[in-house]
């Protein structure tokens, strides 16, 4: 897990919306930007440098950042969705989902496969891979970055299932252990 002190992001708070508002916000080097959760939904707007800069430290998009505003507000959130024109590779809209401290959270963590699989190295089978993520359950302060899953055990035939996942502490499986 990154250190929340690291992952701490500026935003304002934006007035206007819609596409026009929106591209000059673009011009002027900030993104367009929502926070929402179960007692707000802001239109904000955050520094496109600072936001690059943040996702690289957190290696993705599924670590839990600090949100703090220009008038002294302190919100935790996690990015729910990033919006991005690939061809010029600008980031268009973000939308912050917003965490309470102390209560738990669901969200999708990234899987990492680490290792070469006996299966694809030695036998000639072909690694076929049907998921990227897994949703988990958690207090905020347990939430990790992603979830590493050594595969070179695996021979031909075989596959790993949630059950095959190290345990975590303070973090449960949302999906059945044996998808």
């Amino acid at each position: 897990m990154s250190e929340l002190s690291d992952l701490t992001l500026n935003f304002s708070p934006r007035q206007q919306t819609g596409t026009s508002p929106s591209k000059q916000l673009r011009n002027q080097g900030r993104i367009p930007a929502v926070l929402y959760g179960k007692e707000t939904n802001r239109s904000l707007s955050v520094d496109d440098k600072e936001i690059r800069i943040l996702l690289r430290k957190a290696s993705g998009t599924s670590s839990l950042m600090r949100l703090l505003g220009e008038d002294g507000e302190d919100e935790l959130g996690l990015i729910k969705d990033l919006q991005k024109d690939q061809i010029r590779d600008k980031i268009l809209h973000i939308d912050f989902i917003q965490v309470t401290r102390g209560e738990e959270l669901q969200t999708r963590i990234p899987l990492i496969l680490v290792g070469d699989a006996d299966g694809v190295k030695n036998q000639g089978g072909i690694l076929e891979v049907l998921a990227n993520e897994v949703e988990v359950r958690c207090r905020p302060s347990k939430l990790p970055n992603q979830i590493e899953l050594d595969i070179s055990s695996l021979s031909l035939g075989e596959n790993l299932q949630i059950k095959d996942i190290p345990e975590i502490e303070g973090v449960s499986f949302v999906e059945p252990l044996d998808s």
